[in-house]
């Protein structure tokens, strides 16, 4: 390679970088998530964070996603890992999630495969 050849790839690369780093800057660390059908509580959210770096989306779930523990053989779930929804939940129609920054979660991830 000859040298401009090595300058740009590496111009290319360090671009590839900042542009990464610029994304994750950018992207929201909390989201609001809204129950379905709370029309004026997702308007009210949306209008109070419209300036703020929160991500506000509708709760997409239908319905219970898990069916009865009926005609299994076996049931291999030893307890219900779900927890209790925050109080938000069931008084204002909205829980609030905090994501996990990459560094942490990288973290985790391997602490769980040890």
């Amino acid at each position: 390679m000859s040298g401009g050849q090595a300058d740009n790839t590496a111009a290319v690369t360090n671009n590839v970088k900042n542009s990464k780093r610029q994304r994750s800057a950018d992207t929201p660390k909390v989201e609001l998530i809204v129950r379905r059908g709370a029309l004026r509580r997702f308007d009210k959210l949306k209008r109070a964070t419209a300036e703020l770096p929160v991500k506000l989306s509708w709760d997409r779930r239908l319905g219970e996603r898990r069916a009865a523990a009926g005609d299994v053989s076996r049931e291999r779930r030893q307890s219900d890992r779900r927890k209790k929804p925050p109080f938000t939940w069931g008084t204002a129609d909205f829980v609030v999630v905090e994501r996990a920054s990459r560094k942490s979660a990288r973290a985790t991830a391997k602490s769980k495969r040890r």
